[in-house]
């Protein structure tokens, strides 16, 4: 039962004693009588603002990175910075360290591995979280490498197309800012012999020397529609390694693969004297398209004439499986062009047609030869080859002691089996003076036999009492029964012979050069750029790439990046290791090279078995020795590169 001492309380009795309560809540909270209610203070008139402090770099080179830094100001709950980068469509627009950062916290820009051309420009935005709408954005463009290459360069690649064997030799001007304009190019394939003029081009290059070349021609029957796309692999200024490797983005592919060089020219003058010259490919016969070789001396004993007088030439005949051995040859060569080209008209015994080559003059001692007198009508040649000025030697190699010392051996080839790069030879050859070849280590693949030697020898050379300079040779493996005959076309001037090898036994031939090997100690030690061709006889085509590689020579490892045409689908990029020990020869390694995409039928290792033979600590060859299991021949050539910067590998 409620009291009745409690009573209903009117409204103004309520209000009273509420009044009452508050005073006793502040004052036991320390607050004071003051009854005077505020509310929140606005919110503060300024907004969100978003700069970069301090201005970011405008340019970088693909070999460094740029730091971005980001200030939010008016963003009391510190939301930081959202961050994206830009680029065009399907370009590779590199990285950045992260998508957001606090408040004047650095991110890290990292450029892509390789660029279009030498310069690509991209876009660094970075956004207030608070506030999307307040952002910021900073252009960057990013340069490559391409003053690497600047000048007028000699380039020839021999390789295969969509019609059979193929040769390509020219002359290209490249700017040092990654463009490539004027020039001039002959391409030779079954088809016909054609001479083109180049119209343009780009080219570039990434940190580590890798790139790209682009030569642009208006004939829509060569390259991808008159677009040529090559790899690069830059040496130095004065050289580089090149191979067809078709741009994916156009709408039609070349089928062409070929490897080879690109070399400075540093000369125009209209050739003299001797040369000993030597070129390879396919001869187009009454019985079909069947391997050819020729090599000689011609001595151009007056302006424009080659008399005959001092010259020599050896041939051997696919159609007919013999060598035309110390033949005449005579004929004409013009004066240059304005691209430092030359046309050779030729008559010898063993054509019933007038051979006809274009020279493209490096410098006063080398030019590339491709032959030009296939016009479509069914006869004519697919070779291409080399040509190395005697200058002052001319004509005075009459005694024995004109051939010395220790060579090593580069020859790539074809036998008759049709699948191309299907011969390659390389090793050691001793010359002793007097007439005998001493000792010699050598490792030869014949891949249509097939046949893979690794073995001595020993043999006997002729010198031409004449002074042509040509030594003819008859060696005899220790172990095996047939060995090649080869052919040595003196130079002089400290410059290689050229070699021809021929085996009418194993219907094999090639061309090469015989390079004296340094007499001092070999190292086999730090970054090397390196080119080699795949012959796969399982169906008769041919791989072409080009890579770099750094050689670690106390721990017999090498690692590097490979840039590959793999059945006319670009490869870049892919990782190409190895082992190496010393071999039994004086600067020989024995070991293996692996890369996802080799060739190696009847293994899932992509791992070759391989022999490197150097001629000195700066360049050298290696093959596949397991050719035989494999199915695959290969072989290349390797150089020492300089980096394209110093803080580049």
């Amino acid at each position: 039962m409620i009291s009745r001492r409690w009573k209903l309380l009117s409204g103004r009795e309520t209000e009273t004693l509420l009044a009452a309560a508050a005073l006793a809540m502040l004052s036991a909270c320390g607050g004071t009588n003051n009854l005077t209610l505020q509310n929140p203070a606005a919110p503060s008139s300024k907004t969100v603002a978003i700069a970069f402090q301090p201005a970011p770099a405008a340019s970088i080179s693909l070999a460094e990175t740029a730091s971005f830094v980001a200030v939010v100001s008016n963003d009391p709950d510190n939301l930081g910075v959202d961050w994206a980068l830009l680029c065009s469509a399907n370009a590779n627009c590199g990285a950045i360290s992260s998508q957001h950062s606090k408040s004047g916290d650095p991110i890290t820009y990292t450029p892509p591995s390789t660029i279009s051309g030498d310069q690509q420009s991209f876009s660094i935005e970075a956004f207030a979280t608070a506030d999307n709408t307040k952002n910021v954005v900073a252009k960057l463009a990013v340069t490559g490498f391409a003053s690497a290459l600047k000048g007028t360069y000699v380039f020839s690649t021999k390789g295969i197309d969509g019609n059979g064997p193929y040769q390509l030799a020219g002359v290209v001007t490249l700017d040092g800012n990654g463009g490539a304009s004027g020039g001039e190019q002959t391409h030779n394939d079954p088809l016909r012999s054609i001479s083109d003029a180049i119209t343009g081009g780009s080219y570039s290059i990434g940190p580590d020397g890798r790139g790209s070349l682009t030569i642009d021609t208006a004939d829509p029957n060569i390259g991808q529609q008159g677009v040529e796309n090559f790899s690069l692999m830059v040496l130095s200024n004065n050289r580089a390694l090149i191979a067809n490797l078709d741009n994916p983005a156009l709408s039609t592919l070349s089928y062409e693969t070929s490897s080879g060089s690109l070399e400075l020219q540093t000369s125009k003058a209209a050739p003299t004297a001797g040369y000993a010259f030597a070129v390879s490919g396919t001869g187009l016969f009454s019985n079909g398209a069947l391997p050819m070789a020729m090599g000689g001396v011609l001595k151009i004993d007056s302006p424009g004439s080659i008399s005959g007088a001092g010259s020599v030439a050896d041939e051997f005949d696919g159609s007919k499986g013999i060598v035309n051995s110390n033949s005449a040859i005579s004929g004409s060569v013009t004066n240059p062009d304005s691209f430092g080209a030359v046309k050779f008209t030729l008559t010898a015994p063993f054509s019933a047609t007038t051979l006809q080559f274009t020279g493209y003059i490096v410098d006063a001692q080398h030019m590339k030869l491709i032959e030009t007198d296939n016009t479509g009508s069914g006869t004519g040649g697919i070779t291409s080859g080399i040509a190395i000025a005697q200058g002052a030697a001319t004509g005075t190699f009459s005694t024995d002691q004109s051939f010395s010392g220790t060579y090593v051996l580069g020859i790539l080839g074809q036998d008759f089996s049709g699948t191309p790069t299907s011969l390659a030879l390389t090793g050691l050859v001793s010359a002793d003076a007097n007439g005998n070849l001493t000792s010699g280590s050598v490792d030869e693949v014949v891949l249509g036999a097939p046949k893979s030697i690794s073995d001595s020898l020993t043999g006997s050379y002729t010198l031409d009492p004449s002074g042509t300079g040509r030594v003819d040779s008859q060696i005899s493996f220790t172990k095996h029964e047939t060995a090649p005959e080869l052919i040595f076309y003196l130079t002089g001037n400290g410059n290689p012979p050229v070699v021809l090898s021929l085996d009418s036994t194993l219907g094999s031939l090639g061309i090469g050069l015989a390079n004296p090997q340094t007499a001092s100690a070999i190292s086999f030690n730090g970054p090397y750029g390196l080119e080699f061709t795949q012959g796969i006889s399982a169906n008769v085509t041919e791989n072409d790439s080009t890579a770099q590689i750094t050689v670690n020579g106390s721990q017999g490892s090498l690692a590097g990046l490979l840039d590959s045409d793999v059945d006319f689908n670009g490869q870049l990029g892919s990782p190409l290791t190895g082992v190496f020990s010393p071999g039994s020869a004086a600067g020989s390694y024995s070991g293996s090279l692996t890369d996802p995409f080799f060739p190696t039928p009847g293994t899932v290792s992509n791992t070759i078995a391989v022999d490197f033979y150097l001629i000195d600590s700066t360049q050298g060859y290696f093959i596949e020795t397991d050719s035989v299991t494999s199915a695959v021949l290969t072989f290349g050539n390797f150089s020492t590169r300089t980096p394209v910067c110093q803080s580049c590998q």
